[in-house]
């Protein structure tokens, strides 16, 4: 028993002289403000807190109604003034009348083949609220210019929010049309 107790005290004193001292350190950590906020300066329309206004739109409380009503009104726009007649004369050639033998213009679709085509416009809606940077994507140059004339009739809107601060709103128009 007494060699027992002789082995567990020399154990002890050995793990007791064993163990390092952790000497504590005080670190001071300053605290730093930092003034600048993140500057947003594009946001898509599908994530924008407040959508732009069309002036048709003014009255709606909610942003979903606002995201509503000016999608419903960018299609009545394009409804009324894409040019569809444009469509079936992209192209123009000279053919000789059976009738008179003279030459005449005739219009055609060009190289555009029968059935539903699309045509892309991308957008963006400044600060100011006036449409700026337009790109498209279409099949014929024509196409491309009609589409960038009726984007740059849309009126002015009050402009897209986000965290508060008037931002760019990026928005893409499909527009949908049928070659005969």
């Amino acid at each position: 028993m007494k060699n027992l107790l002789l082995v567990l005290l020399l154990l002890s004193s050995f793990f007791a002289y064993s163990q390092e001292e952790i000497e504590e350190v005080e670190i001071e950590i300053e605290e730093v403000e930092i003034e600048s906020e993140e500057v947003i300066s594009d946001v898509p329309f599908a994530l924008i807190e407040e959508a732009p206004i069309h002036p048709n739109c003014d009255g709606l409380s909610t942003n979903n109604e606002r995201k509503k009503c000016f999608n419903s009104m960018i299609t009545k726009h394009v409804q009324k003034h894409f040019d569809i007649d444009l469509v079936k004369c992209l192209e123009k050639e000279i053919v000789i009348n059976k009738k008179t033998g003279k030459k005449e213009e005739q219009c055609t679709s060009g190289d555009l083949s029968s059935g539903r085509k699309r045509l892309y416009v991308v957008f963006k809606i400044g600060r100011d609220g006036i449409v700026e940077s337009i790109n498209t994507r279409a099949p014929h140059p024509k196409l491309k210019e009609e589409a960038i004339r009726i984007v740059k009739l849309l009126p002015k809107m009050k402009p897209g929010k986000h965290r508060g601060i008037p931002v760019k709103v990026g928005y893409t128009l499909p527009i949908t049309f049928n070659v005969e």
